[in-house]
């Protein structure tokens, strides 16, 4: 259990900063929800249109989210069951994690190669322990078997859902929200890649909530120092290419570099709220062109743009036509994510100082 205060910063969260968080989520979820229909396929041609279309391979209907948001919503109800501060860091959040994800996972048609197998090796472990439903124990372990038996895998199913792991820690420590966004990744994934992709990126996404800045590399102190200019040389590349470039992107890295590919062709960030409206399409689509993974890479782009330029920026037409697992439509994301900052407004509300 831990002692050490969640939020420390005392001032509590802006208005700005409030909008800027629901967009982290509602714009993971739109381009989730625009990224699916073309899942599984190759590049998109410029000369097609890219929409919020439904369809795809597993049929997915106009506005309906997948995987990415379905796993992203535990982690954020998750974090409501955990008395007092929402730390996702406790052993009794992480158990919660583990069961929902497990509930969710035998019923979904959509759902990564290595984080199914973590489930069914965490279901067995449970069950020769006696237990229905697994524990975050049971997924740890098996997420420790998997890369004992696969060490190269290396997916992206830890990536596209970070930007739910740090929204308890926007106003505490950097270090606080390392430790979760580490400790939920390790339920399914810990290959260095994954764990350091996913940190570079939920620092980003908290960092841009905060101040409304994009920028990728303020995770990287956090980083092994060996490993920093590896992460500097894949961020450079990606600066200079386009999604479309980097076709592996069901591998972590493949999937960081063409979302961040996608944000650096509309960076820096326009003026107006049509301008970065605009924006934000355009980096959606892109991030879509690229093919193969595209849910993924296109939630990932919106969950860190969504963070900078709030919810709004997300064209309304998007936004009113998202729904999905648990049943939820916007307003039921909205009031999910509202549930989990509300501790860092009433901050501010009380008067509370530094």
């Amino acid at each position: 259990m831990r002692t050490d205060a969640m939020n420390t910063s005392g001032a509590g969260l802006s208005a700005a900063q409030r909008q800027r968080a629901l967009g982290a989520v509602i714009a993971a979820a739109a381009g989730d929800a625009l990224g699916a229909p073309y899942e599984f396929q190759p590049p998109v041609l410029d000369s097609e249109e890219i929409d919020m279309i439904g369809g795809g391979v597993l049929d997915w209907q106009p506005g309906e989210w997948t995987d990415e948001t379905a796993m992203a919503i535990v982690v954020l109800e998750a974090s409501l069951a955990s008395a007092g501060d929402h730390d996702l860091r406790i052993e009794t959040a992480q158990d919660h994690i583990a069961r929902e994800w497990y509930s969710w996972s035998l019923g979904t048609p959509d759902i990564g190669t290595l984080t199914s197998q973590v489930v069914r090796t965490a279901a067995a472990l449970a069950r020769e322990d006696g237990h229905y439903a697994p524990r975050a124990k049971d997924f740890r372990a098996a997420a420790a078997s998997a890369h004992e038996e696969l060490p190269a895998s290396a997916g992206n199913g830890s990536l596209m859902r970070v930007h739910a792991s740090v929204l308890p820690y926007l106003l505490s420590p950097e270090e606080h929200a390392v430790e979760a966004i580490e400790a939920v990744c390790r339920l399914t994934h810990v290959h260095p890649d994954t764990i350091e992709a996913s940190i570079l990126w939920g620092l980003a996404v908290r960092h841009a909530i905060v101040t409304g800045e994009v920028d990728v590399r303020v995770g990287l102190p956090h980083l092994p120092e060996e490993r920093r200019g590896l992460w500097g040389e894949r961020i450079a590349e990606a600066e200079e290419s386009t999604p479309v470039m980097f076709r592996r992107n069901g591998w972590v890295v493949g999937a960081f570099q063409a979302a961040w590919s996608a944000v650096s062709q509309i960076t820096p960030i326009p003026e107006g709220k049509f301008a970065q409206r605009d924006a934000l399409v355009a980096a959606l689509e892109a991030a879509a062109r690229a093919g193969y993974d595209t849910d993924t890479v296109t939630c990932i782009t919106g969950s860190l743009l969504g963070a900078a330029l709030g919810y709004k920026a997300v064209p309304p037409e998007w936004r009113r036509a998202l729904f999905g697992w648990p049943g939820y439509d916007l307003a039921e994301l909205k009031g999910l994510v509202e549930r989990v900052i509300a501790p860092m407004i009433e901050m501010a509300d009380e008067g509370v100082g530094a």
